[in-house]
């Protein structure tokens, strides 16, 4: 099974992808520090694949966040500082020299750990964008989608009704109609054959 990674960066974010299919959660550990990058895709009980580096500049923890797609993991770094990166280890200083032309050149090639052949990551990051928007979720993730969604595009009536729905009914109802939900309180309804419990009690 082949795998690889690769990276691109916006102003706000550098973003590695592992391209490797199928991963499971369980077959997956990130670390993320302010300066490093550690991550173990579980391939077999005989073979990991993994990352462990020093990044270039500091990022935030905090935010920073991975997921788990279909076809790879993406791993995005929130920058602590709105500056470029060069690559994406941290490298011995080298001079540098080159023309303007080879400045507006550069502008559109970005950083790649492929020194020999430098990848065009505008292409690929709208490539990345493209797979992601194609890349139906599914289950519990297509459902938080679609309150994401409706949540978004919703008049403040939609989002007042279903924060109040939400945080009232302890998660087991969502409304989007004000009209009926700001009038009354509104009560719990969990699943066929369970039972709320109010854990204060």
């Amino acid at each position: 099974m082949g795998i690889r990674h690769e990276w691109f960066q916006t102003e706000q974010c550098i973003t590695v992808t592992i391209f490797a299919k199928g991963v499971l959660q369980e077959q997956l550990q990130v670390q993320i520090g302010a300066r490093n990058l550690g991550a173990n895709v579980k391939i077999d009980d005989h073979t990991n694949y993994t990352l462990d580096l020093i990044l270039q500049h500091p990022v935030n923890p905090d935010t920073s966040s991975h997921r788990i797609l279909k076809t790879k993991v993406e791993i995005t770094l929130m920058k602590a500082t709105a500056v470029r990166w060069d690559s994406l280890e941290q490298t011995e200083m080298v001079g540098s020299a080159g023309s303007a032309a080879g400045s507006a050149a550069a502008q559109h090639v970005y950083p790649t750990s492929n020194r020999r052949n430098p990848v065009d990551w505008d292409k690929v990051e709208a490539e990345v964008v493209k797979a992601d928007e194609e890349e139906k979720p599914e289950g519990d993730a297509a459902l938080n989608d679609l309150f994401q969604k409706i949540y978004a595009d919703g008049s403040e009536d939609t989002k007042r009704a279903m924060i109040k729905s939400f945080q009232e009914s302890g998660g087991t109802v969502l409304s989007t109609n004000w009209n009926e939900i700001g009038t009354k309180p509104v009560d719990v309804k969990p699943p066929d054959g369970m039972e709320y419990k109010n854990w204060s009690e």
